[in-house]
């Protein structure tokens, strides 16, 4: 029988909605200061990570700027839909298919990106 053997968690913080590179650190510089209180106060460690989810078109546009600053990104793929189009999933039930039998629209974009 094997015995199961001790891992490590790994803390992966992500912070939603981000619209700035300021707002990001600000976040990140927050989770460091807690981070150096409690592990100080408790004498023990863990390893984690700090990344954001892109889903706000703005937060795309600056992925860069985003990236230097966070370990990894998520990306929010229907919430970058709904922002843009301007319709939710559920809603876009309702007309899609009249959309796209039209030809007003190639497919359907919470399907397939452009």
């Amino acid at each position: 029988m094997r015995r199961a053997t001790k891992k490590e968690p790994i803390v992966e913080i992500m912070f939603p909605f981000i619209i700035s590179e300021k707002e990001l650190q600000y976040f990140i510089d927050m989770v460091t200061r807690v981070k150096t209180s409690v592990f100080a106060q408790y004498k023990e460690e863990i390893k984690y990570t700090c990344g954001s989810m892109v889903e706000l078109p703005r937060a795309a546009i600056i992925a860069d700027k985003l990236a230097a600053i966070c370990d990894y990104f998520s990306f929010g793929t229907n919430d970058l839909t709904q922002t843009t189009l301007g319709c939710s999933r559920d809603d876009s039930g309702r007309f899609m298919p009249v959309y796209l039998n039209k030809g007003l629209l190639k497919w359907d974009p919470f399907v397939t990106l452009d």
